[in-house]
């Protein structure tokens, strides 16, 4: 028996053949079947930009919106209720035990990815002093990662989530690089991390200093869109 990260009820973990013919530890899931049913996985058809879960394969309206300014995301989840009730407690409410929940789908679609340096995005001082983390590099606990990016020190912002699409999409630059970070950065892949894909806006701040910092291409990667 294991017990849910999420709800706290225990539940007896799922094991197969294959599971059993592999002879090694077992995988312990961190949520139970109930909990793992609240997050929509987006599968088919999505936006090749942006990762929107759609019914075609082409740009969406406000992936069009952005012109040529063009940046290839993959998102794991739809940005549902199940997926703000998450985002509420682990994000808003910092309950920090809750990044071991989408670990190991995310663990799989950066072992997708084709990328040279990962970057997660960062968060302020403010967000340093009330929650006491970062939740993007929460969820990459034993995974490698560079944090060449940081907030300035002057940015000065509500959270993205209390702003309008019109207030984010104006956001002035909020990230500068990091001293080292060319010597990182310098003519690599950089796949940038982040939890939700909202307007893009600040996947592509982050994507313009890189790109600043000498790399030869960057994409993202989030969790939900």
């Amino acid at each position: 028996m294991t017990i849910c990260v999420w709800c706290a009820r225990t539940f007896e973990p799922p094991v197969t053949l294959q599971d059993l013919l592999r002879w090694r530890p077992l995988p312990v899931p961190a949520l139970c079947p109930s909990c793992r049913e609240r997050f929509t996985p987006i599968t088919g058809a999505h936006c090749p930009a942006c990762g929107r879960q759609q019914t075609t394969t082409i740009r969406c309206h406000d992936c069009e919106r952005w012109g040529t300014e063009t940046l290839t995301n993959r998102a794991l989840f739809q940005y549902d209720a199940g997926m703000k009730a998450y985002m509420q407690q682990y994000k808003f409410q910092g309950d920090y035990a809750l990044r071991k929940a989408l670990q190991a789908p995310l663990y799989q679609a950066l072992a997708q990815q084709s990328y040279d340096v990962l970057v997660p995005i960062p968060v302020d001082q403010r967000t340093w002093l009330t929650r006491g983390f970062n939740q993007v590099t929460g969820w990459l606990r034993g995974q490698p990662f560079q944090q060449v990016l940081r907030v300035k020190a002057d940015h000065k912002s509500q959270p993205q989530s209390a702003k309008t699409r019109a207030e984010r999409l104006v956001m002035p630059q909020p990230f500068m690089l990091d001293a080292a970070a060319a010597k990182i950065i310098v003519n690599q892949r950089v796949l940038l991390l982040d939890d939700v894909y909202t307007t893009g806006r600040t996947l592509r701040h982050a994507a313009s200093q890189i790109y600043l910092g000498g790399a030869k291409a960057v994409t993202s990667l989030t969790l939900a869109r």
